[in-house]
C-alpha cells in the first residue's frame, strides 16, 4: 500500500482519501475534495493514476464505477457514483477526526475530514517555532 500512495500525486491522493472516508462518490464530489476545476480531471486522475498505480503494485484497480448500488453502511441506493472497492475501504471510527499528512516534496498537505460540518467550519491557522496548528471550532466542526 505504501508504494501505490508514493506512486499518486497530490490531488490523486486527496481523492483517495476521499473514497477511503466514504467509500464512494459523484465526480463533483470528488473534484471538490480534490480542488480539481472539472470532473474530466476527476477522470482523468482515475482512470491515468490511481487505477494504473493500484493495478501495477497492488495487482488490480481499486476504484470502480456503478451506475446503481446499495451503500453497505446506510441501506441507501445510490445512482452513478465511483465507488473504493470494499477490500481496500476500512470504515473510519466516526468518533475520531479523521486526519492524514503527505509530504509531496515540495509541500507538506493536511488533509482533515469535517464531513457536513466543511460548510460552516472556519478554522484558525497558526505557525510558531517550525510548529502548525489549524484550530476549529468544536461546536461546529469537530
Amino acid at each position: 500500500m505504501k508504494q501505490f500512495l508514493a506512486a499518486l500525486d497530490c490531488r490523486s491522493r486527496a481523492i483517495w482519501w476521499h473514497l477511503c472516508c466514504h467509500g464512494h462518490a459523484n465526480l463533483s464530489e470528488l473534484a471538490r475534495a480534490a480542488a480539481l476545476d472539472s470532473d474530466m480531471e476527476v477522470l482523468l486522475c482515475l482512470r491515468q493514476v490511481i487505477n494504473p498505480a493500484a493495478t501495477a503494485t497492488l495487482g488490480e484497480p481499486v476504484i470502480e464505477f456503478a451506475s446503481c448500488r446499495v451503500d453497505q453502511v446506510t441501506g441507501e441506493k445510490i445512482h452513478f457514483h465511483w465507488w473504493l472497492k470494499p477490500a481496500f475501504w476500512l470504515q473510519p471510527d466516526k468518533a475520531q477526526p479523521l486526519v492524514d499528512i503527505f509530504d509531496t516534496g515540495d509541500e507538506l498537505v493536511v488533509v482533515v475530514d469535517l464531513g457536513n460540518r466543511a460548510e460552516s467550519c472556519q478554522p484558525e491557522v497558526t505557525c510558531r517555532n517550525g510548529i502548525a496548528m489549524i484550530r476549529f471550532e468544536k461546536s461546529r466542526s469537530l
